[in-house]
């Protein structure tokens, strides 16, 4: 299990505590739904953490690590948590309120109906919105990242995502074409309605993007991920 700062009774009663006083609308969170929820969370945080090369994401023996203090890592357990809970029993009044708890601590946000994949790194999400599309692992998101929600002729969602994608701070995915796997938005790139291949950069410039093959042998998602990304 993922070792957490504070003890997991201890980060489970500041979650509470930190509904009741910002959102006190007297609903009570403790019941056995929001425990089984928080366990899955954890187990969830573990998984991807433990993929996860930046230091604070695991201890000196390498084990993964939770700090309710760390905002990335609070961030992304808050996810865990209100998505597994509207699985397991579609409460949407605790998951909307968490949803509002993330936003309102991180400026971040993200539906907890949002399938993000099980290993994916969120850095200083400030103004980042992540719509209900298509993700895939070793998503790295950096702030003011925009991504739209969409769906397609057949009535999946879009746009879908390929794995190691990198959203440098800026970025925004608009419309219902794919990217592929192992690319990188830079800054304030905007993809409109555009296939973006394999392996591919995405520039800004002056009037739209440059969209070019990467000549480095790893993308710049690696440097965030324990695994080779393939």
């Amino acid at each position: 299990m993922i070792k957490v700062d504070i003890g997991d009774e201890a980060l489970y009663s500041y979650l509470s505590n930190q509904l009741s006083t910002f959102l006190p609308d007297g609903i009570a969170f403790e019941n056995d739904d929001t425990r089984r929820a928080f366990s899955q969370a954890l187990e969830r945080a573990e998984k991807c953490f433990s993929h996860v090369a930046l230091p604070g994401f695991s201890d000196d023996q390498g084990n993964a690590y939770l700090s309710h203090l760390h905002t990335d890592q609070y961030a992304m357990f808050l996810y865990f948590f209100m998505n597994s809970l509207w699985k397991q029993s579609n409460n949407t009044v605790i998951c909307s309120k968490v949803m509002t708890l993330n936003r309102m601590l991180h400026g971040f946000f993200l539906s907890f109906k949002c399938a993000l994949p099980e290993i994916f790194c969120l850095q200083h999400p400030l103004g980042t919105v992540l719509g209900n599309a298509c993700y895939s692992d070793y998503l790295v998101v950096l702030q003011n990242v925009t991504v739209n929600t969409g769906v397609s002729d057949d009535g999946s969602l879009c746009p879908v995502l390929g794995k190691g994608l990198f959203l440098g701070a800026g970025s925004k995915i608009i419309g219902t074409e794919p990217i592929g796997d192992r690319c990188s938005l830079g800054v304030n790139a905007v993809v409109y309605n555009q296939r973006v291949e394999d392996d591919s950069i995405v520039i800004s410039r002056e009037g739209g993007i440059d969209i070019v093959k990467r000549k480095k042998p790893d993308c710049q998602a690696q440097v965030f991920f324990r695994d080779k990304i393939i």
